[in-house]
């Protein structure tokens, strides 16, 4: 896998496929990504970007054979942005069981019940980071977990208000959702 490093903040992880998602063999981004937001794009072959991901903001971009940043494209500081060659499936199986997060209340005040569902047994890890990037949390005990449905807490009492981004990652895949601090 190959990583294309930028000045802004980096995570590096194998991306999830979902269930029925279909990606197309050619992607070009003129879109800016603005704080707060999250853009995860694939493609099968090749991925062409120009465009922006303000401060505050995230961006996966990952294809088959290419990722080209083109002039124009700009991570400015406080970003999250990743470039990854991998394998881009264009359609997963129909029966393909995948890595699942979901997060209750979101927005949350003092605590975020986060679940997830793992397709099979793995080692797990997960972080929370805040709208500018910096990482809040980081949980990695190296112990693997076995398949099925699990759970934790994010306490967030001591957080201040804003947009955060839950990542879980596993030995196969990543998984990334947004939360919102009152």
């Amino acid at each position: 896998m190959k990583h294309i490093l930028l000045p802004s903040v980096l995570i590096l992880a194998a991306a999830s496929v979902a269930v029925g998602q279909e990606y197309p063999v050619q992607q070009e981004i003129s879109r800016a990504v603005t704080a707060g937001s999250l853009n995860e794009a694939k493609a099968v072959d090749h991925l062409a970007a120009h465009n922006v991901v303000q401060s505050g903001a995230a961006a996966f971009y990952a294809a088959g054979k290419s990722v080209t940043l083109r002039p124009g494209f700009t991570a400015q500081a406080g970003a999250v942005f990743q470039a990854t060659v991998e394998n881009v499936v264009s359609r997963p199986a129909e029966n393909e069981v995948v890595l699942t997060v979901s997060a209750y209340p979101n927005p949350f005040e003092d605590v975020a019940d986060v679940q997830y569902v793992l397709p099979s047994a793995s080692k797990v890890s997960q972080t929370l980071t805040d709208g500018q990037g910096r990482v809040v949390r980081s949980v990695a005990t190296g112990e693997i977990q076995a398949a099925g449905k699990h759970q934790t807490k994010i306490e967030g009492r001591d957080l201040p208000t804003g947009v955060y981004l839950y990542q879980i990652q596993t030995d196969r895949e990543r998984k990334l959702i947004r939360l919102l601090k009152k």
